[in-house]
Order: C-alpha cells, then structure tokens, then sequence
C-alpha cells in the first residue's frame, strides 16, 4: 500500500497514513487532534535492491537559454570538396 502525506489545518501537524489506492483522494484523520486533514503532494520514491531511490534532479527544468544551446550543438559540417 502506498504511504501518503498529510497537513492538519487545525494544528499544523505533517504526518502520514498508509492507505489503499481506493482512498487515497479521502481526507485523513489527524492522529493528534482528529481534525480531518489534506492531502499533501510529494515526491515519487520506489524501493528497489532494498535501497529506497528518490529522484535527485528537479521534475520540470526551466529551458535552456537560446546562446546556451547554440553553444552546445553540434557545430556544422561542411560538404566534402569535390575533386
């Protein structure tokens, strides 16, 4: 069952639940106050070889500036010389 995170609005408390996949759109219960609380968004992780991998790079990158990808393409070739 995936673990998802969650925020308390009435006491600003982060905590997690693991829950099936069917309610994972319901609110959870807060274990301090039993307020019901938000789902939060966070990080894809998954566990493989024992060892849990969490993406290292930024999702959504800005673009390369224009100069930059000039700079790094590859430089044109001329046609070979006819003889």
């Amino acid at each position: 069952m995936p673990i998802y995170e969650y925020r308390c609005a009435s006491c600003a408390r982060d905590f997690e639940l693991t829950r099936p996949v069917s309610q994972s759109g319901d609110p959870g219960a807060c274990p301090t106050c039993g307020t019901p609380a938000e789902k939060l968004i966070s990080a894809f992780a998954s566990k493989a070889d024992y060892t849990v991998k969490i993406p290292q790079k930024e999702p959504l990158r800005p673009p390369m500036p224009a100069a930059k990808a000039a700079a790094t393409a590859a430089p044109k070739r001329k046609p070979p010389a006819k003889k």
